[in-house]
């Protein structure tokens, strides 16, 4: 069982974190502990200070799973320049619709060691070449 339920910070390009969100809630329901921000407009250092503004309004002991679009765009490079201490803090990157709704469906009954790899794979099984 999972210790607490973990929010979702998607770090995306433009409005596909919003609109990944949106295109859950449309399938799943709404969703809570939630959170997005775009690079767009932001130069590096202002988008490691947006994502450092979103996470200090999360429950210091809520577990973080951060999903970023592009492991090597600006969004992939500014997250991994986040070191928050003293959380459970996971980062994804490649983030689909598969994968995220395998954490909204999962993320209350399965711990984050159990998740994680359940969404790696679905986010990749989501992935065919016809």
């Amino acid at each position: 069982m999972a210790t607490s339920r973990p929010f979702a910070l998607l770090v995306t390009h433009g409005v596909l974190g919003e609109e990944l969100v949106r295109t859950v809630a449309s399938i799943l329901g709404p969703q809570t502990d939630t959170i997005t921000v775009s690079n767009s407009g932001l130069s590096s250092d202002a988008l490691i200070a947006a994502i450092e503004l979103k996470l200090a309004d999360i429950p210091d002991t809520a577990p973080v799973v951060l999903f970023t679009d592009l492991a090597a765009g600006s969004c992939g490079i500014a997250s991994r320049r986040i070191t928050p201490e003293g959380r459970p803090f996971r980062r994804i990157t490649g983030v689909n619709l598969p994968m995220l709704l395998e954490f909204f469906h999962y993320r209350d009954t399965l711990s984050l060691d159990e998740l994680l790899p359940r969404m790696e794979a679905k986010g990749k099984a989501g992935i065919l070449v016809l």
